[in-house]
């Protein structure tokens, strides 16, 4: 079988049994739910060709299932646990190939499509097999997202791992960097370690809310740094 060739899927993890902020995804800002609000800031992203909702099959996350009908938006129900298997079968459930994998965490409220893209670009041209915006923080935690490269990530999924890996992918390759080409390129210009923007806590939902609001009249390309002046000036 012949499949179309293209460069780049968005994966778009999401559940809704969060152990310190319950149903976080389903709650508000700015009249939508945080996850549309994310989904909506991530579709902004030029560089990214397909997308695939990636949910569990508990019945909690029916809601995803409603959302993915009514934007069209294609999705799989997989693995609670085990994210990098729930990851790769929503992949392989394409039916399509591409080059290069996003892991979209849709915690990440205020992702920055315009990071995102710039990423992606110095993904592919480098070549490499691993990027993680969150391997030593550099720029604002939730800015953008971890790239893999397709292949490695299958690859990966077929050994025998430990359970920690399973659900948190990103450490296999941190930890065995010796293994991968890794691209470790960051924009100095939006350096900004201390500023986490990942809704886990009831602060963080306040905090993303505090920020969303004092941007939704700026121009998207524009956000990243926009956020950094603010945050800085509060210390």
């Amino acid at each position: 079988m012949t499949y179309p060739s293209k460069k780049v899927v968005g994966i778009i993890l999401c559940r809704s049994n969060s152990s310190r902020l319950k149903n976080k995804l389903k709650l508000r800002i700015e009249r939508k739910t945080f996850f549309e609000f994310y989904l909506d800031r991530l579709l902004k992203c030029k560089n990214i060709d397909d997308y695939i909702i990636a949910t569990t099959k508990n019945k909690k996350d029916n809601f995803f299932e409603k959302f993915a009908k009514k934007r069209n938006i294609q999705i799989f129900r997989g693995s609670e646990n085990n994210v990098l298997k729930r990851m790769v079968d929503a992949y392989k459930n394409l039916n399509k190939k591409y080059e290069v994998i996003v892991r979209c965490n849709s915690d990440n409220i205020l992702i920055m499509p315009s990071i995102l893209d710039l990423d992606i670009n110095n993904f592919l041209k480098s070549n490499s097999d691993f990027f993680s915006p969150f391997n030593k923080n550099q720029i604002p935690f939730g800015y953008s997202s971890t790239l893999f490269k397709s292949k490695k990530l299958i690859d990966l999924s077929k050994k025998k791992l430990k359970k920690k890996y399973k659900e948190h992918v990103d450490n296999y390759f941190i930890e065995n960097e010796n293994k991968f080409k890794i691209l470790k390129k960051y924009n100095k210009k939006y350096f900004c370690p201390n500023l986490f923007l990942t809704l886990d806590t009831r602060f963080d939902l306040n905090r993303i809310k505090y920020f969303a609001s004092k941007i939704k009249n700026v121009e998207i390309n524009k956000q990243p740094k926009k956020v950094i002046d603010i945050f800085n000036k509060l210390k």
